[in-house]
């Protein structure tokens, strides 16, 4: 979480698999007040779980995750900093549209997805840290 942003939740994870389990829960009991409809509920439960299982299973040489939410006047802010190697998973080039599973290409759906799921998605790195924040309307 930036520096100058107010703390609601932040939770610092080990880079394993139980991560994406200890977040979910975590984030759902803090967002518990806000009473969130299903629908929302649902699409922060798979941005969630992207981001965090993307990082278990690509940021090869990060050590930690780190979670960060909070409320404000636009919705729920989510930040999922890690401190692997510089990545941004938005500048990747998207897989191209398929018309049969058998012309699909494997994998490369989490950022499209995570997109179409959120009102805003940015990338930045800070120092050694990546840095992923998403916004979702409540």
């Amino acid at each position: 979480m930036p520096a100058n942003a107010q703390m609601g939740l932040r939770l610092e994870l080990p880079k394993e698999v139980s991560a994406v389990e200890t977040a979910r829960q975590a984030l759902l009991q803090f967002i518990e007040p806000s009473q969130p409809d299903g629908g929302v509920i649902n699409r922060i439960e798979v941005v969630l779980e992207e981001l965090v299982s993307n990082v278990v299973r690509h940021a090869d040489q990060a050590t930690r995750i780190v979670l960060s939410a909070d409320l404000c006047e636009q919705g729920l802010l989510l930040w999922i900093e890690d401190d692997g190697a510089a990545f941004d998973p938005l500048a990747a080039q998207e897989n191209a549209p398929f018309d049969t599973l058998e012309n699909a290409t494997l994998g490369g759906l989490g950022i499209p997805l995570i997109k179409r799921l959120t009102k805003s998605v940015d990338y930045e790195r800070c120092g050694d840290i990546n840095r992923m924040k998403v916004l979702f309307a409540l």
